[in-house]
């Protein structure tokens, strides 16, 4: 069954004007931009030049589509301007990436994201919500934070969790922190 067919798929959120909703398959293409966009905020102490250019790959972001687990931020005027995409890891739901073009940001796209992925996570019966980020960058681990998520110590992820944080350390990536959102159940 295709998730759009789903009776229970959620309603966009509205947000300042803009829409957060599931992507459509005609989002996916424009999804880099926004992403490399994004990507040029980081300081080079952070993120090499050559990790810069690097986007979700295609193939992940239809993956994602197909399973109603990634949705996008579509400005007043209809195209995407930010976009999260989920998934799991350690059997917790893992903010795979999560973005918002600069001129779109300081509107609370970014915090309406993560929201509705709280909400599918949740809702497919994780107990929390985990993710990875830089620690001091204020739209990063500050931000997070003031959303409810804690940092993990190294030793409280699982290990797909060490992995993914190996794996970026590999990437050239530095500072790099572990965080969750405990999820609370919604009461019948």
């Amino acid at each position: 069954m295709n998730h759009r067919d789903s009776a229970d798929t959620p309603a966009p959120w509205r947000v300042a004007g803009y829409r957060i909703q599931l992507a459509r398959a005609v989002d996916l293409p424009r999804l880099a931009a926004v992403e490399r966009a994004a990507a040029r905020q980081f300081p080079t102490r952070l993120i090499p030049p050559a990790q810069r250019e690097g986007v979700v790959p295609l193939a992940v972001l239809r993956q994602a589509h197909a399973e109603g687990r990634l949705w996008v931020a579509l400005s007043p005027a209809g195209p995407p301007v930010g976009f999260a995409v989920a998934g799991s890891c350690d059997g917790e739901a893992f903010l795979i990436e999560l973005d918002v073009h600069p001129a779109h940001q300081c509107l609370g796209l970014g915090r309406a994201l993560v929201a509705r992925v709280a909400q599918w996570a949740r809702a497919a019966g994780y107990a929390a919500l985990a993710l990875t980020t830089f620690a001091s960058l204020p739209w990063n681990a500050p931000f997070y934070a003031r959303l409810g998520f804690q940092a993990l110590a190294p030793e409280a992820g699982g290990p797909e969790l060490a992995a993914r944080l190996a794996a970026e350390a590999r990437l050239g990536l530095r500072e790099r922190v572990a965080m969750r959102l405990p999820l609370a159940q919604p009461q019948d």
